[in-house]
C-alpha cells in the first residue's frame, strides 16, 4: 500500500488505532493531518513525526462539537486543500451497566463516538473530492454487531450507529466516488485498554480469540490502509470484522469446544 504523495486526515490521531494508522502510511510517504483533542499528545506526535522526516499538520479539535469540527475542517482547507483518505478513530469507552447509565453519559459518548464522525465526514466531503483517494474508513468495532465486553450500553449503541452511517453515507456520496467503508476490531490491546482491564481478564480474552492473541493497532491499520487504498476501489458501504475469529465464537472457548467431542 503506497500513500506517497497521499494526504490522510485521521481522528484520534494521537493514541491508539489512530496513532498506528498515522504511522504506518506516514511510513509510505502520506502527510498526515492528525485531528485530536489532546494538544499535548499532538504536539509530542508532531516532534516524533517531525524527527522520522515524515510530514504532519496537528489540528486540535473536539470532534463532540460540531463547531469545534467546522473550524478545525476550515484549517485543513486553509492548510492543504484536500483529503485522499479520512479516517474516522477517535472514541472513548463508557464502563457503566445498563440500568445505570446516565443520560449526561448517553450522550457523552454518543456525541464523540458517532456524531463527532458523522460530523467530521459531512464537513471533510469538499476536501475528499478535491483528493484522488476519496475514501473513507470508520473506525466502529465487533461491539456494532454483538456487545461490547469494556464498553456500556451507549458504547455499544454509538458503534451500531457508526455502521448505519457508513452504509447511508456510502449510497450518498458514491456517485462522486468516495467510498466509505468501516472496520470492526475486536478485542485490541491499546494502552487505553490495558488501563482500563486486569491482566487477568486479559489473559480470558486471549483464551477466548480462536487465533490466540489480542489485535494490536497495527493489525487495524493495516486494514484500515487497505480499504483507503486503490486495492479496494470497488469496496464501499462494507464493515469489516478485524478479531482473531472471535466473532466465529458462540460462548464456549475453543478447548472446551474440543472437550466436549473427545
Amino acid at each position: 500500500m503506497d500513500y506517497d504523495g497521499k494526504t490522510v486526515a485521521i481522528t484520534g490521531a494521537a493514541s491508539g488505532i489512530g496513532h498506528a494508522t498515522a504511522q504506518m502510511a506516514a511510513q509510505t510517504g502520506a502527510r498526515i493531518i492528525a485531528l485530536d483533542r489532546d494538544a499535548g499528545a499532538l504536539e509530542t506526535m508532531r516532534a516524533d513525526f517531525v524527527a522520522r522526516g515524515w510530514a504532519i499538520t496537528p489540528v486540535e479539535v473536539d470532534i463532540g462539537s460540531e463547531a469545534s469540527v467546522r473550524a478545525a475542517v476550515e484549517q485543513c482547507m486553509a492548510a492543504i486543500g484536500r483529503v485522499d483518505l479520512l479516517v474516522n478513530s477517535a472514541g472513548i469507552v463508557s464502563r457503566g451497566m445498563f440500568e445505570t447509565t446516565t443520560g449526561e453519559e448517553w450522550q457523552r459518548v454518543l456525541s464523540i463516538n458517532l456524531s463527532g464522525s458523522f460530523f467530521c465526514l459531512q464537513q471533510m466531503v469538499p476536501l475528499l473530492r478535491a483528493g484522488t483517494g476519496r475514501a473513507v474508513v470508520n473506525v466502529a468495532s465487533l461491539a456494532a454487531k454483538r456487545v461490547s465486553y469494556t464498553g456500556g450500553v451507549s458504547y455499544t449503541a454509538a458503534k451500531a450507529g457508526m455502521l448505519g452511517l457508513t452504509r447511508h453515507a456510502a449510497f450518498e456520496l458514491a456517485h462522486e466516488g468516495i467510498r466509505v467503508n468501516a472496520v470492526c476490531p475486536g478485542p485490541v490491546l491499546t494502552a487505553m485498554t490495558q488501563q482500563a482491564i486486569p491482566e487477568e481478564e486479559r489473559r480470558k480474552v486471549v483464551a477466548m480469540v480462536p487465533l490466540g492473541d489480542w489485535l494490536r493497532p497495527q493489525d487495524v491499520a493495516a486494514s484500515i490502509l487497505f480499504l483507503g487504498s486503490p486495492a479496494a476501489r470497488m469496496i464501499t458501504g462494507a464493515a469489516l470484522d478485524i478479531d482473531g475469529g472471535l466473532s466465529l465464537v458462540t460462548g464456549a472457548s475453543f478447548e472446551s469446544y474440543r472437550n466436549s467431542r473427545q
